[in-house]
């Protein structure tokens, strides 16, 4: 039995991953937290044998940071990054920083709990066939925080949900959409969010 770290800014997504990983092994999820900033903290205090981190975090930590400060300071510990955005930036990344595992949040429930698995067991697992798209540069200067918004867009969240979940002010929410639209070139966010599912720039997590 293994003990996991859970960190994922989506409350809703954090209980359904917790609940499947306690449902359908024998592990135990031992801390969660939104912010990737605590998961150093918490491996010291609890000692887990994997931590399961998002890659965009509440106030804008990075998983991929940690998840490397986590390698340096207890190798032993596995550590599975995951996103929504396909970008292949975080891929090389996360290798960069010997992280363990990289799933894409549309991962079904099955083959998240077999990504587990093999990690534990010592495999490192990423995306298969996992390549550079001809203008892969599309989404390449978006900040973290960017790319958050972005996908939220592509799942269908309005302005105000937006703003709550990441708890930034409407003002500020503008002016990263701003930045998003003149970065990409495009003349709004629906037609943006329509082109990124549509070319499979973004992997949204939709909502049953």
């Amino acid at each position: 039995m293994a003990k996991i770290i859970l960190i994922e800014d989506h409350i809703m997504l954090r209980d359904m991953i917790k609940e499947n990983i306690e449902g359908t092994t024998k592990h135990t999820v031992v801390g969660v937290s939104s912010d990737a900033k605590d998961s150093v903290e918490l491996c010291k205090s609890l000692n887990p044998d994997l931590v399961l981190m998002d890659i965009c975090t509440e106030n804008n930590s990075s998983g991929i940071i940690y998840g490397g400060k986590i390698k340096e300071q207890f190798p032993n510990i596995k550590v599975i990054l995951m996103t929504g955005v396909p970008e292949i930036n975080f891929v090389n990344k996360s290798k960069e920083n010997n992280i363990d595992g990289f799933i894409y949040k549309n991962i079904s429930k099955e083959n998240l709990i077999n990504t587990i698995e093999q990690v534990l067991g010592g495999y490192s697992i990423f995306p298969k066939g996992a390549s550079v798209k001809k203008d892969s540069t599309f989404l390449e200067d978006l900040t973290e925080k960017e790319l958050k918004i972005l996908t939220l867009y592509c799942e269908g969240a309005e302005r105000e949900e937006i703003a709550e979940i990441l708890q930034i002010s409407s003002g500020t929410l503008k002016n990263h959409i701003s930045s998003i639209l003149k970065k990409t070139d495009f003349p709004n966010m629906p037609k943006l969010s329509i082109y990124c599912v549509a070319n499979d720039y973004i992997v949204p997590n939709l909502k049953e």
